[in-house]
């Protein structure tokens, strides 16, 4: 869905896209709430492969991270740049799976990132995912957290960052 808008935006006109999702937590360090700025996605997924040819990794155009972190900074949060690991198998990822991509230091997993990134490499158009930490794979059984507020508030400054970067001239 993310790599059909992603064409479609782009013969309307986008030069620059950011995702904005939330995410499982893969590493015991990372708390509901905290963000997580994507320069890479394991393209664990079927859409990229329909663009590019098979690699483990595609990457988000790093400058627009970089000023997409600074964003985030400036509306006071705090981030970090990692990997995502980018699966279209909601609720299918298995022990061995987290294992591996936990010792690969893999922060978060979702739905979208890779396919975003590969419409992205293949029209020269910049993107970048941030994923905000939800719900917590990272002790190898699913955790829902107790409250939403840290999300909540993570999302909106995440959304206020987005706008703050593509409001500005490519």
């Amino acid at each position: 869905m993310v790599a059909e808008l992603a064409e479609e935006l782009i013969v309307m006109g986008a030069k620059r896209m950011v995702l904005m999702t939330w995410g499982g937590i893969l590493q015991r360090d990372i708390e509901p709430g905290d963000i997580i700025v994507c320069s890479r996605a394991i393209r664990d997924e079927g859409t990229s492969h329909h663009y590019l040819p098979p690699e483990k990794y595609v990457s988000s155009d790093g400058a627009l991270a970089d000023e997409m972190s600074q964003a985030i900074r400036d509306r006071g949060g705090s981030c970090e740049i990692g990997t995502t690991w980018t699966t279209d198998a909601p609720y299918r990822e298995t022990r061995e799976e987290i294992l591996q991509y936990q010792s690969e230091g893999v922060q978060v997993v979702e739905l979208e990132s890779a396919g975003l990134f590969t419409v992205g490499v293949l029209r020269k158009v910049s993107t970048v995912s941030v994923v905000v930490g939800m719900d917590s794979l990272a002790t190898l059984e699913w955790k829902v957290p107790e409250r939403l507020d840290s999300i909540m508030h993570s999302l909106e400054i995440v959304y206020q960052a987005a706008i703050d970067v593509l409001g500005r001239p490519c």
